[in-house]
């Protein structure tokens, strides 16, 4: 997958976004044969996916539709599953001690 190469049209082996809705969005990769599951029912790779242009409304095997669009940075990322993680107090603590800050210290914290 290459976000700077775009085709208007979806080739076997491409990644694709399946946009189910508003926040619901799944990267599939495209392959000849393959069949992707979705709650709109089942699209079929190789009859519904290769050789439509991105961007196309594909009807799925319960009647329900879905958008399947070129990837796109912002795409990719809202497309990925996010997870939180807690740190607790003592948690904080130890990595404060590790790292041997007093008062005055500069931390950049980047995610």
């Amino acid at each position: 997958m290459s976000f700077v190469e775009y085709s208007d049209f979806i080739q076997d082996g491409d990644v694709a976004i399946v946009h189910l809705g508003h926040n619901s969005m799944t990267p599939v990769k495209v392959q000849h044969g393959a069949q992707t599951q979705t709650r709109y029912g089942v699209i079929r790779h190789s009859t519904d996916l290769i050789g439509q242009r991105y961007g196309s409304k594909v009807t799925c095997s319960k009647g329900g539709w879905v958008h399947v669009l070129h990837p796109t940075p912002e795409l990719w990322t809202a497309s990925l599953p996010h997870r939180t993680q807690i740190l607790y107090t003592t948690d904080i603590a130890m990595v404060t001690m590790m790292l041997e800050l007093k008062p005055g210290s500069v931390v950049c914290e980047s995610g």
